[in-house]
């Protein structure tokens, strides 16, 4: 499993103890390559084997995930439901099956500028290789057999079916799905797993309140442009940053607009809030393809906790919704 692009959460945390009710919690920490990036999971607890159990159950939930959705294994769910035959149904398990009910449902939410139907297209574009420009024929034949329309979902029955020999791309939502398990499988913290473009906390830093996370340059993934608090929920990015490719002295941004079936044509980066992480996964790739001029106004009238990072010349604008401004505050 890959991420559609790469824009850079930074978690700031020293490594120390905290006192906790005359007793003290011990931070333990956990690093390992999953879903295509490098994961940091951090767990507090009263003893340390019991942080450590609590990370490992957290690494067991990521890998079974990613088995079930990676792109690259031939035998996960997502890649068998791929290449199954058009027309007949498949036959989804719980958990995928109430995964692609809120994809589809946030398809429709965003009307189709979140669509992970896109395989076809990503393919046309080598956006996952060396990048091409697609010629008129190439991209109408991509885009006649990608969209999530092209799907048949029955709710009930759990089933999918092909209607076209379209695939589905986990990269917009499968950081968000593995992190939702975690914390369903660990509950309300301490805890922290830093997924690369996507953070995910369970509950308050001990003896400090709030999580710090730097948001980073649009432009500089490894430059710190905003830092943002959050004591639980997950906090997702969307931007090109250096994994945008360079074909015959074009950009090609490594995020496609499902409705044209080109690359998003905005720049910067965009950060979404929400308490669950497939959601935030989901809306930051949405609000990227929309751009701000689009995805800002659509965010506020939702209510939604958005922040976009805009290059403009030597200087980079950063715009937010209402709901967003308590993160970059101190909080009490």
């Amino acid at each position: 499993m890959r991420r559609r692009a790469v824009a850079a959460l930074m978690l700031t945390m020293g490594t120390f103890s905290v006192a906790a009710s005359s007793e003290t919690l011990e931070v333990v920490t956990r690093r390992a390559y999953l879903m295509g990036t490098r994961a940091q999971l951090v767990a507090y607890a009263m003893r340390r084997e019991a942080g450590l159990a609590a990370l490992e159950l957290a690494l067991q939930v990521l890998k079974t995930t990613e088995r079930e959705l990676s792109t690259w294994s031939n035998d996960s769910d997502v890649a068998v439901l791929n290449r199954h035959p058009i027309g007949e149904p498949w036959h989804a398990n719980p958990h995928v099956c109430r995964m692609l009910s809120e994809v589809f449902d946030w398809r429709a939410t965003t009307a189709g500028a979140f669509d992970p139907a896109i395989g076809r297209l990503l393919a046309a574009w080598d956006i996952h290789g060396e990048g091409r420009m697609p010629s008129q024929t190439a991209l109408a034949a991509a885009r006649s057999s990608s969209g999530l329309g092209l799907l048949s979902l029955d709710r009930t029955r759990c089933t999918v079916t092909r209607r076209a020999d379209v695939t589905i791309d986990v990269g917009a939502f499968g950081k968000g799905e593995a992190l939702d398990r975690v914390e369903a499988a660990l509950g309300n913290g301490p805890w922290m797993i830093d997924l690369g473009g996507q953070v995910s906390v369970g509950g308050p830093l001990p003896g400090h309140d709030a999580w710090t996370v730097d948001i980073a340059h649009p432009l500089q993934r490894n430059r710190s442009h905003v830092q943002v608090r959050m004591r639980e929920g997950s906090l997702s990015t969307s931007g090109g940053s250096e994994r945008d490719l360079i074909v015959n002295g074009l950009r090609v941004a490594h995020l496609l607009d499902p409705r044209t079936g080109r690359p998003a044509p905005f720049s910067g980066s965009v950060t979404v809030w929400h308490r669950r992480g497939l959601i935030a996964d989901a809306l930051s790739t949405a609000l990227f393809v929309m751009g701000p001029a689009e995805g800002l106004p659509w965010a506020e009238a939702r209510g939604l906790a958005v922040c976009y990072l805009i290059p403009e010349r030597d200087n980079v604008r950063v715009v937010m919704t209402s709901a967003f401004r308590p993160f970059t505050a101190p909080q009490s």
